[in-house]
């Protein structure tokens, strides 16, 4: 009988002293593997059936004090950015700066208020998202819920559900998913409209 195992690749091919000499068989990683998809996909079905729950309410008008105080805090920045160009511009018409300093200090607070822009456009349609309501069959959740019979795993399962997986000493896993982000919107929407989804 011949048996795999998967070593640590930066003990093996980098730095001895960068990690150690940890391995795992593939069985027990296919296992572990194979457990953490079942479980991401009972929480999708879950999800799923308590988001079309939410949405078949009467009323739905959620607010997430934490993407308010997360704007708010963007927004307060971005004020201050404006100001510091508008006090910059000043300080080159009376002569305090040179056109060069000036140009160069513009540029750099502009590239600021469009980082900042970017993150606020971003956190404003998280907010209309969790107030107008969610998608019970969202791309993300569908593609966790075409898995509820998985009871084994193919290379095209983990390249669609799976980013990566870390193995640490001692053989433990951690599995990270893709659509993260996504399925923590979800869980704060339905954290937020906890009572209509249990009544």
């Amino acid at each position: 009988m011949i048996y795999v195992y998967y070593q640590c690749g930066i003990y093996k091919s980098l730095s001895k002293n960068a990690c150690t000499m940890h391995s795992i068989k593939n069985t027990r990683l296919e296992v572990g593997v194979l457990f953490a998809i079942q479980q991401q996909v009972h929480l999708a079905v879950t999800y799923s059936e308590l988001v079309s729950r939410i949405n078949a309410a009467p009323l739905k008008k959620s607010k997430s004090h934490r993407l308010e105080d997360m704007i708010a805090v963007k927004e307060k920045e971005l004020s201050k950015i404006m100001r510091y160009k508008q006090a910059l511009y000043q300080d080159w018409k009376d002569g305090e700066i040179t056109h060069n300093d000036y140009r160069h200090m513009s540029e750099d607070y502009e590239q600021q208020a469009e980082s900042i822009n970017t993150v606020l456009r971003t956190l404003r349609e998280e907010r209309d998202q969790l107030e107008n309501g969610m998608d019970a069959e969202s791309p993300f959740l569908t593609a966790f819920l075409k898995y509820q019979n998985i009871e084994k795993l193919t290379r095209d399962i983990l390249i669609e559900l799976i980013d990566h997986i870390k193995v640490y000493e001692g053989g433990n896993i951690s599995v990270k998913f893709k659509y993260a982000d996504e399925f923590r919107r979800m869980a704060e929407y339905i954290e937020l409209n906890s009572q209509l989804a249990v009544g």
